[in-house]
C-alpha cells in the first residue's frame, strides 16, 4: 500500500510540472487543465491509499492487542 502512495505522489507531482511546462511554452489553457485534473487526481488517489493503509494497520494493531473484555465482532 505504501508503494502504491508513493507512486501517485510522484504521479501527482509529475502532473503539476507537466502543467507549468504545457503552461508556459505551449500557453493552451485546456492542455493546462486537463494536466491539472490529472494531478488532482493522483492526489485524491493518494489519499485514498494513505486512509486504507492506516485503517488496514489499525485493525492489524488492535488484533495484536485484543482485550479479553472486548465482544468478539
Amino acid at each position: 500500500m505504501r508503494t502504491l502512495q508513493v507512486i501517485f505522489c510522484i504521479l501527482s507531482c509529475l502532473c503539476v510540472i507537466a502543467a507549468v511546462i504545457v503552461g508556459a511554452f505551449v500557453q493552451n489553457l485546456v492542455a493546462v487543465l486537463c494536466v491539472l485534473l490529472g494531478a488532482v487526481l493522483c492526489g485524491i488517489l493518494m489519499f485514498i491509499v494513505r486512509a486504507r493503509a492506516n485503517e488496514q494497520a489499525e485493525r492489524e494493531e488492535k488484533k495484536k492487542h485484543r482485550d479479553f473484555m472486548d465482544p468478539d465482532e
